[in-house]
């Protein structure tokens, strides 16, 4: 009788043991989207029929920030998510200010923001107000996925503002990519504008290795992060994009004078997405530096066109 009692209460202890670790596997997954605080901030210039806000939530064990603007009148809204340039392997950096004329605040929002649309701008990790140190381009990925999820959960719980599940992206340089990745990994990512885009460590690498006249500091900086080039690697596939999981509509444009991201990997890139994905568009300006910050009228106006024959 004595043994019966120490097994039954063997197998309660067992049982309650399990339970107790799903049910902190779940908090910890529940986490990973949490939104610590939305706050109400100004932004100088935004338009008058829109509300801006900071956003702090639950990025891979850190916290991270992104800006969002919202309709100040009630309904269901596209998200448009406008994502940052950064450095395209991870690095010790933490809080990384600026760059390129960038400043990782709130004034991201006054060129994003857009009415009758919910605008997200996520700072990744590293970044800005952001927590941990930079990640590459597949720890971008999920902080800007992760973002997403914060964000349309809050609306959904907190909001008479709310997203309508679509989401239309546009992204420069490494943005750009994390675009790409984006939709090899969600089902709500609705188009992709990539601009002057980092296109992940194949084709880039291997490309620089050929041409390494034309680096300017990246293969150093990959072999910093990621070792010797390999293929076949399991990293190398995470920093990397997977143009056959791609079935949105595309557009690529792309500097021939961008000294930060030649057009030869990127117009590679686009070839072996056009072979997958017919809905792409690559378009190639003369004399384009990076970002397309020299040509911004013609930038306007492909992009305008392009989303029009769209949508």
């Amino acid at each position: 009788m004595k043994r019966t009692n120490a097994l039954i209460l063997l197998i309660l202890c067992l049982v309650l043991t399990s339970c107790s670790a799903e049910n902190e596997n779940t908090v910890a997954e529940d986490k990973t989207n949490e939104v610590v605080a939305v706050d109400p901030i100004q932004v100088e210039g935004l338009n008058a029929t829109l509300q801006s806000y900071k956003m702090t939530y639950m990025s891979e064990g850190e916290e991270a920030v992104a800006y969002v603007s919202l309709p100040k009148k009630s309904g269901t809204y596209n998200i448009n998510l406008v994502l940052h340039g950064g450095f395209p392997a991870s690095k010790d950096l933490s809080h990384v200010s600026d760059m390129m004329g960038i400043t990782f605040d709130e004034s991201m929002l006054r060129y994003s923001a857009s009415p009758g649309l919910i605008s997200l701008v996520p700072l990744y990790r590293g970044y800005g107000e952001s927590g941990g140190t930079v990640p590459g381009l597949n720890g971008t990925t999920l902080d800007t996925s992760h973002a997403i999820d914060a964000l349309t959960a809050y609306l959904e719980k907190n909001e008479t503002r709310k997203s309508t599940g679509k989401v239309f992206v546009m992204g420069t340089s490494l943005g750009g990519g994390v675009g790409l990745k984006l939709a090899t990994i969600r089902d709500d990512i609705a188009d992709v504008v990539a601009i002057s885009p980092y296109v992940g460590l194949d084709p880039v690498y291997p490309w620089l290795l050929e041409n390494p006249d034309k680096d300017i500091g990246f293969l150093e900086m990959f072999q910093e992060a990621y070792g010797d080039y390999d293929q076949s690697s399991k990293q190398t596939k995470e920093e990397s994009i997977d143009v056959k999981k791609i079935d949105v509509p595309v557009l690529i444009v792309q500097g021939d004078a961008d000294r930060h991201i030649d057009w030869h990997p990127v117009k590679s890139f686009y070839d072996g997405l056009k072979k997958e994905n017919d809905n792409t568009t690559f378009e190639l300006i003369p004399d384009g530096d990076h970002g397309l910050m020299n040509k911004q009228e013609e930038l306007n106006g492909i992009n305008s066109a392009w989303f029009d024959k769209q949508f």
